[in-house]
């Protein structure tokens, strides 16, 4: 079930528990009343009969008051306490002695006794002088029996209870139908409310009977138009000023500015690192000469034709990405080595050279890949591949050439087939070691830790796996999912020993859209009973936006388990920002371009800003990554970014408590610094 966050007491559940106790209150002092008022009334009626019976008793039996005819007046008045009526009757003499006596116990068996204690009735008692001629004989008293008067009571309490009762139940369904009509539109504007905090913007459009209700659902569709609006316009805004500085408008790819950010990201991920990644170069030999000729329409129809091969061939590549950096030329990164890649690049050349034909003199479009790490300069890889294009050396065996640059599959070792990978990965999943390091995300101008983000690297047979190669293959392999599933049991074990702070790991493309990790992280979560309460789930925005529908219904599962979500390398995709309408996501974490090339581009400010306030207006938290020296974390906190990532924040660190518990001092004295300047 989804967790509440949600503190107080509901108004359904006040209002409800406000008329059902007053009526009960109701209820219960009319019910009260009534019996006492009833008692009242038949102790009024006993003391009157028993004053009567005391008259007309005493006349009857003053003619035998002397000694000899005492007998006859107690069979007179045996005669009339035998009736039943009465509780004692007894007749006192002038000097007290009592004469005459008859007594009835006061128990009645019909009734209770706790309803005789609770409504105690007091029958008075009627007295009568009775005179012996012209001299007074003594005094008659007269007390009538309760019980009857119990009975009367007690049916009447019955009757009453019943009748009471009966206006309960009909007053309490009056007033549930009453405040279900008015409860209802409040729980849909509330829903309506609630959505907007999932970035969802719904119209209610129902007209309600209570005017007070309709004034609220009026109100709360002018907010939500509003913040509608404002949201559009600022991402209209901010699409704007990506468009104009990193993507080229016919082919909607980055631009040479948006590649050269995007290749220092590339090398930031590979710092630290054995892994190898691509990087190829595809031109347009006969551009100039199809402008020329048949006119730039044409010339535009060929880019588009070319653009097209090249991002099919590669579209299977997780974080493929393509740029055009000039006319006819145009730069692909992929993060893998060749032999991974191979196949897409042998694919995408040979579909161009089938192309080939007399309308295009110097060919349809010629290709070139070469591998990189983060030891090579852009410019050194640039002349590389012109090189290689120049000289017409992009042929190997059946016409395909991909330089003879090598790359490992461990940091130690040979490189493997694709059999060699499957086999390597399922025995990683079976019983390979992970070895976790962290780094953490630090709220700006604060020493507070939001979250960790946890590094993995896995170990087999005593090496380690470069990660790149390895989930490149499994992705191509479809086993990044059992991968994720490792990494979460892991975790696990880690917090079992005690780990308990907020925890991140990034899942996977395959993982984010599968079904079958969904219902097996959701059996997962529900057999750990809330144990998992800091766990944070970081997804790549390629990945996001490849199925946003998928993504978004498992979203919402992970959501309910209490997992905090953040979309990270948000702004690679270049894609419109509207996707995040809709999407309940807490944070996202800039891709590190726009803040490693902070300084070189003033424009990233203007994108950041933007970005900072369309999520904020959403309620999402906004996080700068690659922060790696004083002035990138400076302009990052004046553009209201609501969290650090870097090496000036912390370097990763491997993972152990007491890493997690202890405070960066260089952090601390960098925000002694700022604060004393």
């Amino acid at each position: 079930m989804p967790k509440s966050n949600h503190k107080g007491i509901s108004l359904k559940v006040q209002l409800y528990g406000l008329i059902i106790l007053l009526t009960l209150l109701s209820f219960a002092g009319r019910l009260l009343i009534s019996v006492d008022h009833t008692r009242d009334y038949l102790n009024e009626q006993m003391a009157s009969h028993s004053q009567d019976a005391a008259t007309s008793l005493g006349l009857s039996i003053s003619p035998y008051m002397d000694d000899q005819n005492l007998v006859i007046a107690d069979t007179m008045m045996a005669a009339i306490f035998d009736s039943g009526y009465y509780q004692s009757m007894k007749f006192v003499d002038i000097n007290g002695v009592v004469k005459l006596n008859r007594e009835n116990p006061k128990s009645v068996e019909s009734v209770p006794a706790w309803f005789m204690h609770l409504f105690e009735l007091t029958p008075p008692t009627g007295s009568s002088e009775v005179n012996d001629g012209w001299q007074i004989a003594g005094t008659l008293y007269v007390t009538s029996h309760p019980g009857v008067s119990y009975l009367q009571l007690w049916d009447y309490s019955i009757r009453a209870f019943s009748g009471s009762l009966a206006i309960l139940a009909a007053s309490l369904l009056f007033a549930y139908l009453i405040l279900r009509m008015v409860l209802k539109p409040i729980s849909t504007i509330t829903a309506q409310a609630d959505a907007v905090t999932k970035k969802q913007f719904i119209q209610n459009e129902t007209f309600y009977w209570t005017k007070e209700v309709n004034v609220l659902a009026l109100a709360i569709n002018a907010m939500i138009s509003n913040v509608q609006k404002t949201f559009e316009s600022m991402t209209q805004h901010a699409e704007t000023l990506t468009q104009d500085a990193y993507l080229d408008k016919l082919t909607k790819l980055g631009n040479r500015r948006a590649f050269e950010s995007q290749f220092s990201a590339f090398q930031h991920d590979l710092e630290g690192h054995t892994d190898v990644y691509s990087i190829g170069l595809m031109t347009l030999p006969s551009l100039q000469s199809m402008n020329r000729d048949f006119g730039y329409q044409s010339g535009d129809d060929y880019v588009v034709q070319a653009v097209s091969i090249l991002k099919s061939a590669i579209h299977d590549i997780e974080g493929a990405k393509v740029f055009r950096t000039a006319g006819g030329s145009f730069i692909f990164m992929l993060p893998c080595s060749i032999e991974l890649c191979l196949e897409h690049v042998q694919q995408a050349y040979e579909t161009l050279h089938a192309q080939n034909s007399s309308r295009y003199p110097e060919g349809f479009g010629q290709l070139v890949v070469t591998g990189f790490t983060h030891h090579d300069s852009i410019s050194h890889l640039l002349s590389r591949l012109d090189t290689l294009i120049t000289a017409e050396t992009a042929q190997l065996g059946s016409g395909f050439n991909s330089d003879t640059f090598q790359s490992a599959a461990f940091e130690q070792g040979p490189a493997l087939g694709l059999q060699d990978w499957s086999a390597l990965i399922k025995d990683i999943i079976a019983s390979g070691e992970i070895e976790f390091s962290f780094q953490p995300i630090k709220a700006a101008n604060s020493i507070n830790i939001i979250y960790n983000e946890l590094f993995a690297r896995f170990n087999h047979q005593g090496n380690l796996i470069a990660n790149a190669q390895l989930f490149a293959m499994a992705e191509r392999l479809n086993l990044t999912e059992e991968l994720d599933k490792k990494l979460i049991l892991a975790l696990w074990s880690h917090i079992q020993n005690g780990l308990d702070k907020p925890i991140a790991l990034n899942i996977s493309r395959q993982s984010l859209h599968s079904d079958s990790f969904v219902t097996w992280l959701n059996d997962f979560m529900q057999d750990k009973q809330g144990q998992l309460d800091n766990l944070y789930f970081e997804v790549n925005e390629t990945a996001l936006i490849d199925n946003i529908n998928s993504a978004t219904a498992h979203i919402n599962v992970f959501k309910s388990h209490g997992i905090k979500m953040c979309i990270e390398r948000f702004g690679v995709s270049f894609s419109s920002f509207k996707y995040l309408r809709g999407l309940d996501i807490d944070f996202i974490k800039l891709d590190g371009s726009y803040i490693r090339d902070l300084m070189q581009n003033p424009d990233n400010n203007y994108f950041i800003q933007a970005v900072t306030q369309i999520c904020h207006g959403l309620g999402i938290k906004v996080i700068a990554c690659h922060v790696e020296d004083i002035e990138s974390y400076k302009s990052v906190t004046e553009l209201h970014c609501d969290a650090c990532q870097g090496q000036f924040i912390q370097a990763p660190m491997k993972l152990s408590h007491d890493c997690l518990k202890s405070e960066c001092n260089d952090f601390l004295n960098t925000l002694k610094y700022l604060k004393d300047c």
